[in-house]
Formats: C-alpha cells, structure tokens, sequence
C-alpha cells in the first residue's frame, strides 16, 4: 500500500512538472513574440533614427610660401595655421591633426553649441544636441568625420549642418582675430626695418669693404622682404588666411541614411522593462 502510494506521489508530482514547463514555455513563446514585435514597432515605427556625415580637414596650400614668417613671428604664425612647406607629409599630417584634434571638445562648447542651437530654433536641447553627435579624428590622413543621429532625415541634416557650420565661423572669426593681430604688429617692424636698412646702407657708403656691414644689411633685407610680402599677400588674399576649414564632404540631405537597429532597440525596451 505505501509503495502505492509512493507511486502515485511519483506520477503527479512528473504531471505537475511538465504542465509547468509547458505553462513556462507558453509564456517564453509568447513574451519573445512580443519582444520581438516591439522591436520591429520601435525600429521602424516609434524610433528610427537617420544619421548626417560630414568631413573636414585643413586647408594645406595657397599660403605655403608665407612659412618663412615663422622666423619672425613664429607664434602668429603657427596662430594661423600656416603649414610650413619644408614639414615632411607625416610631419604635415601630425600638424593638420594638431590643430583639429581638440574640435571633439570645441564642438561641445557653450558657443558653438548655442550658435547651432539658434540655428535649429528650437528643433532639439542641448543635451539632446551633445548625445546626437559623434565626433572621429582620422590620424593617418589629418581628416574629421562629423556624425549626426536624429529621428527624422530632416532633423539628422540640420543638426550636421548647424554644427558643421558654427564651427567654421567660429574658427573664422578666431583666425580673422589672429589675422588682425599680425597685421597690427607687422607694420611698426617694416617701417623699423626700413631706417635699419637706410642706416646700414649709410655706413657700408662709407666702407670699401666690410663683410660684417654686408652681412647685416643682407639679414635686414631679408626680413624686410619676408615682412612686407607677408603683409601685401595678407591684404591681398586674406580670406586664405582665415577660412582654414577644408570641407570635403558637406552634410547632405540626399545622403541621410536610416541607421535604425533593430537588435539596439529591442535590448533598449528590454533594459528599460
């Protein structure tokens, strides 16, 4: 009788175990239908996402010849990007890298980002703005990449573009300052090495020969040179002094991707259950 009934225990207690496991895998069934059906609705419904790319680099020619400056005004100089032409192409690169390498920073300043705020009146806050862009600095070519996400095409364009664009003005109008601040300090040097000219060409009248007189005046020559050819190419060209911004690709709507996830999307919903 008590074996019976042991066996009897044995059996329900295997039906339980399996109505169980049946009842458990009904609902495993059913709850990854539904997860699955969310994350079909949120990726292509409730949160697509469009991403913007754009790429800049640094203007490196036009103004090759103006490098002799850095002899004189090494730090105005280098303040205008000016790349000298004796660098090597890694060297030329580092440089170009250099001066783009803190825009990751630069892009989530106050200005920049209020410049690009306004320009997409109200489309987007800060926060948002800051969390929609990806900033990648290529090292090998000296090449930025500028990436936007956003959840309409439109959107994922403006936002590229507005950041694209204050950057640039934001670098013009630093350079334009650099550009003004050089000009300021050439003008006194020219007309000093003017008279410094003029003097030692009065003592070498007064000389026959002397290598030490002829070397000074040859010295001040050559910066007289370097000065006021600076200065009339500066007046002359002055939009390749302070648009240093090369864009090689602009943001284009045309271009907008959909670069919605659908695995992101369903561990986002999973992760916020």
């Amino acid at each position: 009788m008590g074996k019976e009934n042991m066996q009897n225990i044995v059996e329900l207690n295997l039906k339980s175990l399996f109505r169980i496991l049946t009842k458990r895998k009904t609902a495993f069934l059913i709850a990854s239908a539904i997860v699955f059906i969310i994350g079909l609705t949120y990726t292509f419904l409730v949160s697509p996402e469009y991403s913007s790319t754009s790429q800049i680099t640094l203007s490196n020619n036009e103004i090759f010849y103006n490098d002799a400056l850095y002899k004189y005004f090494p730090g105005e100089a280098d303040g205008l990007w000016i790349i000298p032409s004796t660098l090597e192409d890694a060297q030329r690169i580092d440089y170009i890298v250099g001066k783009l390498d803190p825009i990751d920073s630069e892009l989530k300043s106050d200005v920049i980002l209020n410049n690009a705020l306004n320009a997409l009146q109200g489309k987007i806050t800060k926060t948002q703005l800051i969390k929609s862009v990806n900033i990648s600095v290529d090292r090998w070519i000296g090449m930025v990449t500028i990436e936007s996400y956003a959840r309409t095409s439109d959107l994922a364009y403006n936002i590229n573009k507005s950041i694209l664009d204050s950057y640039i003005n934001q670098k013009k109008t630093e350079l334009e300052n650099s550009y003004n601040v050089l000009l300021e300090k050439l003008d006194p040097e020219i007309e000093f090495s003017k008279k410094e000219i003029a003097a030692l060409e009065g003592e070498t009248d007064k000389e026959t020969i002397n290598p030490v007189l002829s070397k000074k005046l040859d010295t001040a020559f050559e910066k007289y040179d370097v000065l006021n050819t600076t200065r009339q190419n500066m007046v002359s060209y002055k939009n390749l002094f302070i648009d240093r911004i090369r864009v090689i690709k602009p943001p284009e709507l045309i271009d907008v991707k959909n670069t919605s996830s659908y695995l992101r999307n369903i561990s986002n919903y999973i992760f916020y259950l």
